[in-house]
């Protein structure tokens, strides 16, 4: 049987790849957006919290437009993201 930390750091892997591919699949991949597809468990603030941490982990960059609503940033893979799913381009 499996310890509660190894199910643990599975279930934050696993998070972490639905976000990628959500990111990779998502024409706009803005906070608000991929808090309810793939974050609907956190807070609007706890969903930018996690994605800036993927982007300071070297997996995400993000872009605010002018027109976008505060904090509703859009997110795009960067080429250390697209490495994992074999994307090119």
């Amino acid at each position: 049987m499996k310890d509660k930390t190894e199910v643990n750091r599975i279930a934050v892997f696993e998070r972490v790849i639905a976000v990628l591919q959500a990111i990779q699949t998502t024409p706009v991949a803005s906070t608000s957006e991929l808090r309810e597809q793939v974050l609907p468990d956190l807070s609007l603030r706890s969903a930018q919290r996690y994605l800036k941490g993927l982007e300071r982990a070297g997996y995400v960059s993000q872009k605010l437009d002018a027109g976008w609503h505060r904090g509703d940033a859009r997110y795009f893979l960067t080429e250390k993201a697209k490495q994992l799913f074999g994307v090119q381009g």
